[in-house]
């Protein structure tokens, strides 16, 4: 008979929750997405209206009870919505084991002592609670098996901007390794690239608008094929269900707790970090190097910090040259379908 493993849940809006610690602690990382199809209701009598609705979707199923499998929650600090609903989650929310981790919004030597401070806390904190030993060796072994995930979905990605699958698909399957067993996702990553490196190129795609995709947590793969119906193929994307989870590897050769929490700091930075043009750089290679025909930026509603970064980006890519639309979204399915005119016009113009 399988065994189930029981799972952590991982609320985290710039995936920067070190997975490794979790595997090595003996359970399963499950990041948390939303329902665009959930009618919010109870997380309202908590949150203002202004809140963001992703979030508040989030809180909205915890209230109404999460997987009977999930036994504890990190909360990993995003942004300042994501660090001040927590205190509302430890009110509302009933489980054996909650912390909050602090991910600096700066990436000095100072934040990355910060940062390490926090994980060996989290690990302290697992060990008590579940009462398991969280090894040195551990860490290492389950660094190299999250290296290996990372490592075959960027090759996997790398067929989207050859036109074999489309990022709708490749979506998908990356919002599949952040909830299953690593075991598991490892035995169905290998099977994919094995299925798609024989493959032919998709009928018709080439003569997509083909798109960078940023901006907010974009869970709902059906707002990427909804884009996709539009005209659009995704070649390439900046998003936390996308190559921020994947984009580097984590050093092998350093000291566990060091080596995880560089590369946290390291990796593609978010809208919620610093600097903005650190962002705007990688953004601007992206752009280039897979040829986007433009940048499409979406934030969610009253998310903050892509807002914020909006008229920065909007400004530099004006300057190079490179279309660039962004659309604020409400997080419900039926409200994708009043900007299609948007979208459409942005296709024409590109």
């Amino acid at each position: 008979m399988k065994t189930i493993m029981k799972k952590i849940a991982i609320f985290d809006s710039g995936v920067e929750t070190p997975e490794e610690i979790i595997l090595a602690a003996g359970f399963t990382p499950y990041r948390l997405f939303g329902d665009p199809n959930l009618q919010v209701d109870r997380a309202n009598e908590h949150i203002p209206p202004t809140h963001c609705l992703w979030t508040r979707n989030l809180l909205e199923q915890a209230i109404r009870g999460l997987d009977k499998d999930i036994v504890g929650l990190i909360a990993t600090h995003g942004c300042d919505r994501t660090n001040r609903e927590f205190d509302i989650w430890l009110e509302c929310v009933k489980l054996g084991f909650m912390f909050f981790l602090n991910s600096p919004r700066k990436r000095d030597k100072v934040s990355l002592r910060f940062f390490m401070d926090d994980l060996k806390e989290l690990i302290a904190q697992l060990e008590e609670t579940f009462k398991v030993k969280i090894s040195e060796n551990g860490l290492k072994e389950e660094i190299k098996k999250m290296n290996q995930i990372r490592a075959m979905l960027k090759k996997i990605s790398e067929f989207r901007s050859k036109m074999i699958i489309t990022g709708s698909e490749f979506h998908a399957l990356v919002k599949n390794v952040q909830q299953s067993n690593k075991d598991e996702s490892l035995k169905l990553l290998k099977s994919t690239l094995d299925k798609i490196t024989s493959k032919d190129p998709l009928q018709k795609i080439d003569k997509k608008k083909k798109i960078l995709l940023t901006g907010s947590d974009i869970d709902d793969t059906e707002f990427l094929k909804y884009l996709e119906d539009l005209g659009f193929t995704i070649v390439i994307d900046d998003l936390c269900v996308g190559t921020k989870y994947f984009w580097h590897t984590v050093d092998e050769g350093e000291e566990p707790i060091k080596a995880l929490a560089k590369y946290h700091l390291e990796k593609p930075i978010y809208a919620t970090k610093f600097p903005s043009y650190e962002r705007f750089n990688h953004l601007k290679m992206l752009a280039q190097t897979y040829k986007a025909d433009g940048v499409i930026n979406i934030a969610q509603k009253f998310c903050e910090p892509v807002l914020y970064d909006h008229p920065y980006l909007s400004k530099k890519f004006k300057e190079l040259e490179i279309p660039y639309l962004f659309v604020e979204v409400t997080y419900n399915r039926e409200a994708y379908k009043q900007l299609s005119t948007r979208f459409s016009a942005f296709a024409e113009m590109i």
